[in-house]
């Protein structure tokens, strides 16, 4: 039996029964160095993955998830002091980020010239977040980059945590991500909960509801000064 299949063009690997994850990791992180667009799993859903200092690998994320350029993309990385090559992070706003890193948060920062404005929708501001999950941490290790964190369907469509239905959606679709890693139908789950730090009075975008229950802690553990 092949440890690897190909759906319509799209590889696709399974890290649940029969395919290495260590392998998986270096396999996606080659993929993202040559400019392709990975699906992976988070501690959410699935995300697309692309190197953020990629313009054309940028484009084809936006292309693939007939996604609006005026809309920006969420960007994953692998530790803080990765975060501060991207997005100006002080001493205060760094103790937030360690409250909350790894896990369900999103952070929106303001941006270092390195980024670029195709990334951000033309903002000077960056949403980062570190996801709590062994995949992701492990291709970011391998990568030793930051990746783009969107979700894995089309713009404006329901969300799925279901690779079959993932790899079904965009079979459809003239243009395709390059490489799946399956991790199995991923725990129901909402998308992260997204926390504004560009000014000193942090403020909460979106809530995921698991959250909500925290939400005194939360609010308690955002304050800057």
């Amino acid at each position: 039996m092949s440890l690897v299949i190909s759906v319509a063009g799209m590889k696709v690997l399974d890290i649940r029964n029969n395919f290495s994850p260590e392998l998986a990791s270096k396999e996606a992180a080659l993929a993202l160095l040559k400019g392709r667009v990975v699906v992976y799993p988070t501690d959410t859903l699935y995300g697309l993955g692309v190197n953020v200092f990629d313009t054309e690998a940028v484009r084809k994320i936006f292309a693939l998830k007939k996604r609006s350029q005026k809309k920006p993309l969420p960007v994953m990385v692998s530790s803080i002091s990765m975060a501060k090559a991207l997005a100006v992070i002080d001493k205060p706003r760094e103790k937030i980020l360690k409250n909350f890193w790894p896990g369900p948060f999103t952070f929106i920062l303001k941006k270092k010239p390195v980024v670029s404005f195709l990334v951000t929708a033309g903002r000077n501001s960056i949403a980062l977040r570190i996801p709590d999950h062994y995949f992701c941490q492990s291709v970011m290790a391998d990568f030793e980059g930051p990746i783009t964190a969107t979700s894995a369907n089309i713009s404006g469509e329901e969300t799925s945590n279901d690779p079959r239905e993932i790899m079904e959606r965009f079979n459809r679709e003239n243009i395709r991500p390059d490489l799946m890693i399956d991790g199995g139908v991923l725990p129901e789950s909402d998308p992260s909960t997204i926390i504004d730090l560009t000014t000193d009075n942090p403020r909460i975008l979106r809530i995921n509801p698991t959250n909500k229950v925290n939400l005194l802690n939360i609010l308690e553990a955002m304050q800057v000064k």
